[in-house]
């Protein structure tokens, strides 16, 4: 790789580790038998330092870059202990995490109980929700993708009121120059 690509790969690798990744999109993909699954292509760079899957609360396979799984698992521990759906989240969430690397294709190995509980098959859809992403079984997320559908009236207004961030659009615009190599 010549000085310009390199210098292209270290300007990006600083732009996803100072800025926050908002992940957005549906990607259609597929487990090979090993239990391996590809990460979009513009989502790697964001788990250049590790990746944490677990399970999520809608039976689907939640994938965490390793900043915003510190920032759920310190939310989640920070819950009092004497509190019985608080001891269960915590079973919910540690108890399914998973810590693992991409290899050199940009593939993870998602573990079969993680399978297991997601219903994942061969067919899969990795769908961008913000600050993580999601592995659903095809059937599973044509469902869900129905109800959103269905429902997004209802949806957007029981929604809580979230104040605008104008750094939103600056971070988003940060991602697209980094996946351009602007």
């Amino acid at each position: 790789m010549g000085q310009k690509g390199s210098n292209a790969i270290s300007r990006s690798l600083a732009l996803y580790r100072k800025n926050q990744v908002i992940f957005a999109g549906e990607y259609e993909h597929r487990i090979d038998p090993q239990g391996r699954v590809a990460i979009p292509a513009r989502f790697k760079m964001a788990f250049i330092d590790g990746i944490v899957l677990g399970r999520a609360y809608d039976n689907c396979v939640v994938v965490y870059t390793p900043e915003e799984w510190e920032r759920a698992a310190s939310d989640i521990a920070q819950q009092p202990n004497n509190s019985s759906s608080s001891r269960k989240l915590a079973r919910l969430t540690f108890s399914g995490a998973y810590v693992g690397t991409l290899d050199r294709s940009g593939r993870v190995v998602v573990p079969l109980q993680l399978r297991e509980y997601a219903g994942l098959g061969e067919d899969v859809i990795i769908v961008g929700t913000g600050r993580f992403i999601e592995i659903w079984s095809a059937g599973a997320w044509s469902e869900e993708r129905r109800t959103l559908d269905t429902e997004a009236t209802d949806i957007a207004e029981r929604a809580p009121h979230v104040a605008p961030q104008p750094e939103l659009t600056q971070i988003v615009i940060r991602q697209n120059d980094v996946e351009t190599g602007g």
